[in-house]
């Protein structure tokens, strides 16, 4: 039988702790002596940091290990031990729900025999005086922790199975084949990779040269305001001279695309195009010159009008800024440029490969050829089976990429894969080897492993729940 998880000591080590961390974080926070925040609720029941409450316990559990394994108690700790608290709660409450929904009743003997080593003397006989001498309100605790206690173990020996296997889900014959087989196919991979990040200065001045349109720098101010009335409002006193541009910009201005002076911030052009909501509009102020205002013009935000305060500038694109500013422009919205290019790059790598072969192909265009360790399909790389090495650069997702694992389990031996984009990265994969899992790595993993993930994230995600968690301690327990 299993023992109960609590000495009387450790109970009151439990109280003191709960004490601190009770206190410490409401007097960093409001310091208000009401009834404490729900985090939230599980089957309308809600969930809060009070003393002697199901979370208040745990977050002393948590905040003692840490304590325990040397770790310094800051903020950013308590907002991690608060939050596996909440969790910690969640699943007690949905388990004693189950439990007593079923109509399971904790035995009284069960509690006592559990009790019973507590209150023994060092040969194991029951020791009437040190009961006697316990305070009741101690005795009661430990009662209502053992309780909750099996309630908890009968959750998880009837769910997850026990020691001696008589309780749990048991697993057919065609679940234990099925997970049996994930591990029979394991291939291996030559790679080539090709990082985004590597794409020429050259290409991106020719990029820019060929849209030049879309770098030229304007000199202008800008007043944005929420509403068409209030814009026409101000348009109006800016046309009668009762108010100069740069008044309107302090009285009137949200400031959403200027600096505090009214500055248009984003003033290149494709940036400004991204602003103004029609196309006919971006044209008109493109072509404002020096000294003239728009019309009110409406734009992602707000209303807005603008003032060209001197002449716009062409790009130079032999300017090193210049060069990154084409570079950023390209990352935020034609990535597909810089992947066609490396697409291309790969498509003359595979031709390459296939007349020379994979190692000559990575020699001619300088990479470092990279070895993907057999692995079976296994999207996610769940622990269930072996997994796909993600710390290879380059494949930090590939476990969960349909493409790629598409891609590499329908390869015929010593074929080289067409092109692919994974993340920041062209790849291209050679199919080198095929393997069964050793007879250590095809051992059968534990089901209840998996069953306990499912049902964690079957709580977690219940409708049940009401989660509150994360507004209620930055609002009230972050100081």
């Amino acid at each position: 039988m299993k023992k109960a998880g609590y000495t009387i000591g450790s109970l009151i080590i439990l109280l003191i702790c709960a004490f601190v961390f009770v206190l410490v974080p409401a007097m960093a926070g409001s310091g208000k002596q009401q009834e404490m925040p729900s985090f939230g609720s599980y089957n309308k029941k809600q969930i809060r940091y009070e003393q002697n409450s199901d979370m208040a316990n745990f977050v002393s559990q948590y905040g003692q290990y840490y304590q325990n394994m040397g770790m310094n108690i800051d903020q950013s700790t308590y907002y991690y031990i608060y939050n596996y608290a909440f969790n910690s709660t969640v699943a007690k409450m949905a388990a004693e729900d189950t439990v007593k929904s079923a109509g399971y009743v904790v035995p009284k003997t069960a509690i006592t025999r559990q009790l019973l080593p507590y209150f023994s003397d060092a040969d194991g006989n029951y020791n009437s005086k040190l009961y006697k001498t316990t305070p009741e309100s101690t005795i009661t605790q430990m009662r209502n922790e053992v309780e909750a206690s099996l309630i908890s173990d009968r959750y998880n020996d009837d769910h997850f199975g026990s020691a001696d296997g008589l309780f749990g889900l048991k697993a057919s014959d065609a679940e234990l084949d099925f997970l049996s087989s994930l591990d029979s196919e394991k291939r291996g991979f030559d790679m080539a990779a090709f990082p985004l990040t590597g794409y020429p200065d050259s290409e991106k001045v020719a990029f820019g040269k060929a849209n030049a349109s879309k770098f030229v720098k304007y000199d202008m101010s800008v007043i944005s305001v929420e509403d068409e009335a209030t814009a026409k409002k101000v348009m109006k006193r800016l046309d009668a001279e009762e108010i100069t541009f740069a008044d309107a910009v302090a009285e009137y201005s949200e400031k959403y695309y200027s600096s505090s002076e009214g500055k248009l911030v984003s003033n290149m052009a494709y940036q400004l195009e991204n602003i103004i909501e029609d196309a006919g509009d971006f044209m008109l102020v493109g072509t404002l010159k020096t000294g003239e205002k728009s019309p009110v013009i409406k734009t992602k935000s707000g209303y807005s009008i603008f003032l060209a305060d001197g002449e716009s500038e062409a790009a130079d694109f032999d300017s090193e800024e210049m060069v990154k500013t084409v570079y950023s422009y390209l990352n935020s919205y034609e990535t597909s440029v810089i992947e066609n290019y490396f697409i291309a790059e790969a498509k003359d790598f595979i031709a390459e490969a296939a007349l020379e072969g994979f190692d000559a192909a990575c020699e001619k265009h300088r990479i470092v050829k990279d070895i993907i360790a057999p692995f079976p399909l296994n999207y996610g790389n769940t622990a269930v089976a072996g997994t796909l090495n993600t710390n290879v650069p380059g494949l930090a997702n590939a476990a969960t990429n349909e493409n790629f694992l598409s891609t590499a389990f329908t390869l015929k031996m010593n074929e080289v894969s067409e092109p692919m984009v994974l993340d920041n990265n062209i790849l291209v994969i050679k199919y080198t080897t095929n393997g069964e899992a050793s007879e250590e790595e095809a051992t059968l993993p534990d089901v209840a492993d998996f069953d306990r993930d499912c049902v964690s994230n079957a709580i977690m995600n219940s409708p049940k729940l009401v989660n509150n968690f994360t507004s209620t301690y930055f609002e009230n327990f972050l100081n």
